[in-house]
């Protein structure tokens, strides 16, 4: 091909990059798309589901868990904080105590690491959250971030590898949801799992992976894709809702784009094209009179959830759940998204508005999954794109690193903060790589995951699949675990000793 016809075609694939059928055809993503994994972790035969809650824009996660008391040096952890947040500061009397009913550490070291401070309180308008973790049912994971290698300091910061477009809402949305942070052609981690153990669920025209954000990279897989529904189900409707929006999930629609220029080298598009469209419009009937039949069998609930955005999804997942028999699963996978976290200015008055709706909301469906009888088989967690810098922009902050993420359910070892909360210092601190506070991570995404893969029925042999960087962080033994944040009672846990090598994607 000359180049100047290749330059023509492609400004013409790129034209349709984000129509349904272009993303279809190059990502497989489309509603209970059937195939088979060449990896294949045992069939569980109980029930469990995860929920993936996307705090999209880049939440300011270090004025959700603040610091109280006394550091372990003997500074004042709270005095260390209101002179680096300075006007984003919220006044000490006003934050949410988090106590210690088991008069056990609050922090929860590992790997060597501790928390700096030693007490802690939460942003005043999140009560659900603080009652669930003062309840052991709620866990912070600090300094989380996405890492392809552990950096420990400034100096290895400038000598080890680094996710790509670090700080860039684009890729680090998209990375939180791969845990591949130097490709931006991966695959998700919820699609990986459904992958490995999507044959433990009765009906293939139905996907372990139900979006409640449309289609997302999370839950994309190599065989296997989302099957995306709105809030307001009932026997009526359960459609296809495939496109997310653009300020939900930017990384999706890098991704389809670039695909779209891809798919010009392949000679079989157009069958390609057909063949999908057809397949996605026969698996949507399927799983549309599937879903049809089960939702006349949602059981009522005494558990009231806010009439918010997130509140209607999470109550939507809550009733899908209640006919989980019917629908013949025993294993799903849950994602939604709340956006709105990208604060430059109004930081204050922007956290006081849409904090409370998560904390509602959150509380509301674990309380949905006590009323089930399954609180702990459901782990609901989340995410965002980085964390945001330690000092004040006026008014606002911009985008940094490592943050705080919150991990709940009955099966959480919760009341605890684990990982290794920094020191709020941008002076003072060998995690922190700039003037404004921008701090490496201390915990990979890769040992969250872990963590919950093995929860979840991940064979350890097949763990490197799931997260092919894992290596660098964790190697697995038995009744050793990467963080320590789940209760494994009562869970089988694959008798395969060890995963094998893991390799770079």
């Amino acid at each position: 091909m000359k180049r100047r016809d290749f330059m023509k075609q492609a400004g013409c694939a790129a034209m349709g990059s984000t129509t349904l059928l272009s993303s279809l055809t190059n990502l497989k993503a489309f509603n209970g798309v059937l195939g088979k994994s060449s990896i294949s972790s045992p069939n569980p035969t109980d029930y469990k589901a995860l929920v993936c809650v996307l705090l999209a824009g880049g939440l300011d996660s270090y004025n959700l868990l603040v610091p109280t008391g006394n550091n372990i040096g003997g500074d004042n952890g709270y005095n260390d904080y209101i002179s680096v947040r300075t006007d984003l500061a919220i006044p000490r009397d006003d934050l949410l105590a988090l106590s210690n009913p088991n008069e056990q550490p609050l922090c929860n070291g590992f790997g060597g690491l501790s928390c700096e401070y030693g007490s802690f309180g939460v942003h005043p308008s999140v009560t659900g959250i603080r009652d669930m973790f003062n309840d052991g049912n709620l866990a912070f994971m600090s300094n989380i971030g996405t890492l392809v290698e552990p950096i420990a300091n400034f100096t290895e910061y400038n000598s080890k590898k680094r996710p790509l477009g670090l700080y860039s809402h684009a890729d680090q949305i998209m990375q939180w949801q791969t845990s591949v942070p130097q490709s931006r052609n991966a695959l998700g981690v919820g699609g990986r799992f459904a992958d490995l153990l999507h044959a433990a669920n009765s009906y293939e025209q139905i996907s372990m992976n139900i979006s409640l954000s449309g289609k997302n990279v999370f839950q994309r897989g190599k065989d296997f894709a989302e099957y995306s529904i709105g809030n307001n189900i009932n026997a009526n409707n359960v459609g296809f809702e495939s496109l997310p929006s653009y300020w939900s999930n930017t990384g999706l629609l890098t991704q389809l784009r670039n695909a779209a220029v891809d798919s010009l080298v392949s000679q079989n598009y157009a069958n390609l094209l057909q063949n999908t469209y057809s397949a996605t419009a026969k698996q949507s009937i399927g799983s549309f009179e599937i879903f049809k039949e089960a939702l006349k069998r949602v059981p009522s609930f005494n558990t009231v959830f806010p009439t918010t955005d997130l509140g209607n999804d999470l109550s939507a997942i809550s009733k899908v759940i209640g006919v989980r028999n019917e629908l013949g699963a025993k294993r799903q996978i849950f994602f939604v998204t709340i956006g709105g976290w990208d604060m430059h200015d109004n930081l204050l008055d922007g956290l006081n508005g849409r904090l409370p709706q998560v904390s509602q909301a959150l509380k509301a469906f674990y309380d949905s999954t006590v009323e089930l009888g399954i609180a702990d088989k459901v782990t609901t967690f989340t995410i965002s794109d980085f964390a945001r810098t330690i000092t004040s922009n006026g008014e606002g902050s911009d985008h940094a690193w490592g943050g705080n993420s919150m991990v709940m359910g009955g099966a959480v070892k919760g009341g605890k903060i684990y990982g290794s909360y920094p020191r709020m210092s941008v002076d003072n601190y060998d995690r922190n790589v700039s003037n404004r506070g921008h701090y490496i991570p201390a915990l990979s995404t890769d040992e969250l995951y872990a963590e919950l893969a093995l929860w979840y029925g991940v064979s350890p042999y097949d763990l490197c699949y799931v997260l092919p960087n894992l290596g660098n962080f964790y190697s697995y033994a038995p009744n050793n675990y990467p963080v320590g944040f789940i209760d494994f009672a009562g869970t089988t846990v694959s008798s395969d000793n060890k995963p094998q090598g893991c390799t770079t994607y």
